[in-house]
């Protein structure tokens, strides 16, 4: 099964994200059910390894944390084929995604290695079907777009399939993020 684990942004919170996606004007935009921040990108997995993940990610304890976008930029390597919104760096974000990526190692499943961008992607084209004039001209419109605070209380494991018309993602379970008190957690 080819999976994932994502903050979900399709719910009350995708409406920036929607405006957004409007204004850039290029490309194929995403529906709105596959608006989410990768943690970490399973690619095909057998259910007994994402059996085992879940369980490991059902015991994870993290806190809930804001998180606000900033501008976008082109993403897919040397062949760019997506335009996405970026994440603000953060340091709690940072560190539930090292923590899932712990909860891979302990468990067996090896996640595509890349480097770690945290992004939404709003925008797909095929290689060339965009002049590199007009992604200028939709990076520049989005250079000043500013998303949030998006409030985070939950992630998610993601089922993907591919179609022709795109990726159908379906939410497999989600692990909810737990609100602490200062003391509580340790973000060292």
């Amino acid at each position: 099964m080819r999976a994932f684990v994502a903050i979900d942004l399709s719910g009350p919170e995708a409406d920036g994200f929607l405006d957004l996606q409007d204004r850039l004007a290029v490309g194929r935009a995403l529906p709105v059910t596959n608006l989410h921040l990768t943690l970490a990108f399973l690619d095909e997995q057998p259910e007994d390894l994402l059996r085992a993940l879940h369980e490991d990610l059902a015991d994870l304890r993290h806190p809930a944390f804001d998180l606000t976008f900033r501008g976008v930029d082109l993403f897919g390597g040397a062949r760019s084929r997506a335009l996405a919104v970026l994440a603000n760096p953060d340091p709690v974000l940072q560190k539930l995604q090292k923590a899932i990526k712990r909860s891979l190692h302990r468990v067996g499943i090896t996640s595509v290695s890349r480097r770690w961008r945290p992004h939404v992607t709003l925008r797909r084209f095929k290689d060339g079907g965009q002049s590199p004039e007009r992604l200028q001209a939709a990076i520049a419109r989005g250079a000043t777009a500013e998303i949030g605070p998006v409030e985070v209380t939950r992630f998610s494991l993601f089922q993907s399939t591919l179609t022709g018309a795109g990726a159908v993602h379906e939410v497999l379970c989600d692990y909810p993020l737990q609100v602490f008190g200062n003391d509580d957690f340790d973000q060292e």
